[in-house]
């Protein structure tokens, strides 16, 4: 545990720097408005936040490096484990410079900028809250070269998919980091994903889940669904089903559980040890609102929640002909012949079974 706590605060890969500003009132924790929870004030103060960090570091204005922004933890990266996390991702789908990414619920920008700088992939990234969208935009502007291989598309990514602004077989890979667990239609997401991935494409998930072999209490059902604004969590296996249903393959769970529970303890515990600095920069009432948020978090982890992280596939073209085939009933009826001026029904496969 303090070998953590020391981690959070030194390493650049994901520290809470500085304490008083890194509030992490993120997508994935604490939504707005439209996705429940959090207020639409809590959001325009972490954008504010991040603007004011900068305005501290001599960056009001002018170029940026992705390094800056990185350097402001959860201002930039609304997930856990920050970068090193991206760098997950940039190793497990094997991004490079050849492929086109779309980020669902991209929040203020960072992981699309990290990935995008550190692989050279090309990214789309779709954000439901425009003032996030509008910061993000204008972020990636501020990095030399990089807003020539980044969008940023303001709306519910289902819809765009369906009424066709997304279209169909675009993307090469997608990847999402703690936010399918807002999404009250997980089906319907799932479906939009499938269809907006090319054949052959692959994904990451990272999001709640129940630890496995356990169950979420009422409690803490509640606690997900009112605090958190996280309709949807479910066993890992329920959410593989829901995955399979959509059409995906090849998919693999890993758990989380055992990295994201002692991440989450250890902010909760710097936070309220930043009391004094935060309160002074941004009064007693945002302290007071992330340290009660914090706890629940910190409380949920140490009971049944969980965390996953889920990748896969959508068929080739050839692969899900196979998929089909493989599903077809061959007891249709009718006759075929074995020998001259001789025939036979046609045999079911219940009944070859």
């Amino acid at each position: 545990q303090s070998s953590l706590r020391g981690w959070l605060k030194e390493s650049p890969v994901c520290r809470l720097v500085p304490l008083p500003l890194c509030l992490c009132c993120s997508m994935a924790e604490g939504a707005s408005a439209n996705r429940g929870g959090m207020t639409e004030v809590m959001y325009n103060w972490r954008v504010a936040a991040l603007y004011n960090a900068l305005k501290q570091m001599g960056k009001e204005t002018g170029d940026l490096t992705v390094e800056d922004l990185a350097s402001l933890g959860h201002l930039d990266q609304y997930h856990y484990l920050g970068v090193e996390a991206n760098d997950h991702v940039i190793d497990i789908l094997g991004l490079d410079s050849s492929v086109n990414v779309v980020d669902i619920g991209s929040g203020i920008g960072g992981p699309a900028r990290y990935i995008s700088a550190k692989s050279g992939c090309t990214i789309t990234g779709v954000e439901l809250q425009e003032d996030l969208n509008q910061a993000a935009t204008e972020l990636t502007k501020r990095v030399p070269g990089l807003s020539e291989r980044i969008n940023f598309v303001t709306g519910d990514f289902a819809t765009l998919v369906n009424e066709g602004k997304i279209p169909a077989n675009t993307f090469d890979h997608f990847l999402s980091l703690l936010v399918f667990l807002h999404i009250p239609d997980r089906a319907g997401l799932l479906k939009a994903c499938y269809t907006a991935l090319k054949p052959g494409a692959t994904f990451i998930i990272e999001d709640f889940m129940a630890k496995p072999n356990t169950t979420l209490t009422d409690h803490e059902q509640d606690r997900l669904r009112n605090v958190v604004s996280a309709p949807t969590v479910t066993t890992g296996e329920d959410y593989v089903a829901a995955l399979q249903a959509a059409g995906f393959v090849d998919l693999e769970v890993v758990d989380l559980s055992s990295v994201w529970q002692p991440w989450t303890k250890a902010r909760h515990e710097l936070y309220v040890e930043s009391k004094e600095e935060t309160v002074k920069m941004h009064g007693e009432e945002i302290f007071n609102n992330r340290v009660k948020f914090y706890k629940v978090i910190d409380d949920l982890f140490a009971g049944n929640l969980g965390g996953c992280r889920i990748t896969g596939r959508k068929p080739s073209a050839l692969e899900a002909k196979l998929i089909a085939g493989r599903q077809k009933n061959f007891g249709g009826g009718g006759v075929v012949n074995v020998v001259e001026g001789k025939q036979r029904k046609r045999v079911g496969e219940a009944e070859v079974a």
